[in-house]
């Protein structure tokens, strides 16, 4: 690490948890992010800012005029861009001393498939059950953790998932087959600062994976409630007949 990064990242550098190891994990860290809305919009940003060494923004969408009200790093100017190109430019403007991948596609098994392999981490910022699913399905098979989240109206919840560990659950633990018919921010609208405190708990939880720091998410949903402000945690127990991440299944 050289004295740019000494200083750049010093506040963290003090902190005895963490200290130049954990830059230095940081550092040399990859990490893949699915979904480039309001989830990704609020996560990146802190993930480049710390020094996270590659990140990859995954998304085959383009900007729309309602994105703006919580997805930050989008302007007017970026209506029917490419939402992974742009969030890419604005993390980059934001550290060039990391690097920066965009994908401007939406994700598919071969895909996955391709990146996951390389990466420390994957993050689920998607806005649909048939996207998460295959995501958690591809962690398991990689095994690396996987960071899910979800926001809808004034309620939003996290959880960590990790196939490394033989008590975790996966999300398919919690939900066993995709939703048929979902409730989506387009239908029901969103709280948008809800959006980036759960979005900035993504990049805390994907921070304490790599680092190796206090403790995290995992087999539990943390419950956000946003209009009244309450948060509560629900016990997930690795379920013995899921067909994804039972060893004998």
């Amino acid at each position: 690490m050289n004295d740019t990064e000494l200083e750049r990242y010093s506040r963290h550098i003090l902190l005895n948890e963490f200290d130049i190891s954990g830059q230095e994990k940081l550092k040399h860290a990859i990490v893949f992010i699915v979904g480039c809305g309001g989830l990704a919009n609020a996560c990146a940003p802190i993930l480049a800012s710390a020094g996270l060494g590659h990140l990859i923004v995954c998304d085959g969408d383009t900007i729309e005029s309602s994105n703006l009200q919580r997805q930050t790093s989008f302007t007017e100017a970026d209506i029917g861009l490419s939402k992974a190109e742009v969030l890419k430019t604005y993390l980059q403007a934001r550290n060039s001393l990391i690097q920066i991948s965009s994908v401007n596609q939406y994700i598919d098994e071969d895909l996955l498939k391709h990146y996951l392999p390389k990466c420390d981490a994957v993050i689920d910022c998607s806005d649909n059950s048939q996207t998460r699913h295959l995501v958690n399905r591809m962690a398991v098979q990689h095994r690396i953790p996987l960071i899910s989240a979800s926001v809808i109206q004034f309620s939003g919840q996290l959880a960590v998932f990790d196939s490394r560990k033989p008590q975790s659950p996966c999300y398919a633990c919690l939900f066993p087959q995709p939703q048929t018919q979902e409730n989506t921010c387009t239908k029901n609208g969103v709280f948008s600062p809800l959006v980036h405190i759960i979005g900035a708990a993504q990049a805390a939880e994907t921070i304490k994976i790599i680092c190796g720091i206090g403790s995290t998410s995992l087999g539990k949903v943390v419950h956000f409630e946003g209009l009244n402000f309450e948060i509560n945690a629900f016990i997930i127990e690795k379920h013995i007949n899921c067909p994804v991440c039972h060893p004998s299944l």
